[in-house]
């Protein structure tokens, strides 16, 4: 088995290093463990808009990122460890001979953990862990979260609080489970868990074991994982371009009159826009959005060239019923 430790935070290089080992290493065994800054993370098959928030998590500053794997969306901070796993192929979602993995790392910890469902663990019926999997001629990527101190009320807020009514689509959408930390769990045993970070590194040598290589990457690797995190993870293309068709379709009040906002997104490309307010210049709207990129920043300048002199916080109402 060999081993890799990330030794940044940053979610874009982090899916990007999953990536290149997974396409790199296809001979052997490898096992990855990462933690990233507070980021979503979504699946591959899924509408963002559909899932979070944009302007929550733009005020946040929390970044999106899309991975590799279908499966939902999770929210990451310096309180969760991500683990992937990279084996040859025996069967599809054996989720079973991965998880194994896991289990008998954290059980070898004191940690009393089962499997649930196909592709979570829990404690004591409390999720700590979800994970996904990704299929690519004789090899599986099999990764996933272990809860251990993250801050699970903003995990709420912001991945299961909010599940836009107004999108409709045939993508993926994610589950909602009730969730609790390892850390909580563990302090019911133990009077002094340990630290995330030191956590972190007993997992890695328990998953290590004695035969297993620790293998620290070089200058020349590291270049090649940030180009690819900036030409793939970081991308428009790969973000919102590859997000599956949906319809947006809203019938509100705006500043005490009727609104109804209606449109498409096809391959992250607005199509039949329509705002319909006698408040609202429909036509300029409507040239303003129609065959343009679906990305934040388009709504916030479309709103400032709409409303024009109009106040900042009537400028954000608009913005919020658009999105």
């Amino acid at each position: 088995m060999i081993g890799v430790l990330s030794d940044t935070l940053d979610p874009f290089y982090n899916l990007a290093l999953e990536e290149y080992l997974f396409r790199k290493i296809e001979d052997k065994d490898v096992f990855l463990l990462w933690r990233n800054r507070p980021s979503v993370v979504v699946g591959c098959y899924q509408n963002i808009s559909q899932e979070v928030n944009l302007l929550q998590l733009k005020q946040k500053g929390v970044p999106v990122v899309r991975r590799m794997s279908g499966g939902g969306t999770v929210y990451h901070d310096l309180g969760n460890i991500n683990y992937s796993l990279m084996r040859d192929r025996e069967k599809c979602l054996d989720y079973g001979r991965f998880l194994s993995v896991i289990l008998s790392a954290l059980q070898s910890l004191g940690i009393q953990a089962e499997q649930d469902k196909i592709s979570d663990l829990c404690i004591r019926k409390k999720k700590i862990s979800g994970s996904a999997q990704k299929v690519s001629g004789n090899r599986v990527l099999h990764h996933g979260t272990l809860l251990y101190d993250a801050e699970l009320s903003l995990l709420s807020e912001i991945c299961t609080a909010h599940k836009s009514k107004d999108i409709s689509s045939k993508a993926s959408v994610s589950a909602i489970s009730e969730v609790t930390n390892i850390k909580k769990e563990w302090e019911k045993t133990m009077e002094k868990p340990p630290s995330t970070e030191e956590f972190m590194e007993l997992l890695f040598r328990q998953l290590l074991g004695r035969d297993g290589e620790h293998l620290v990457l070089g200058e020349e690797e590291h270049k090649e994982i940030e180009e690819l995190a900036e030409e793939k993870y970081r991308s428009w293309e790969w973000t919102f371009g590859k997000s599956p068709a949906f319809h947006f379709h809203k019938e509100t009040q705006y500043k005490d009159y009727p609104l109804i906002i209606d449109y498409h997104v096809q391959k992250g490309m607005i199509e039949n826009f329509a705002m319909h307010s006698p408040l609202l210049d429909e036509k300029k709207a409507r040239d303003l959005f129609q065959g343009k990129r679906y990305k934040l920043s388009l709504f916030e300048e479309n709103v400032e060239k709409v409303l024009g002199q109009q106040s900042t916080r009537e400028k954000e109402a608009l913005l919020s019923l658009l999105l």
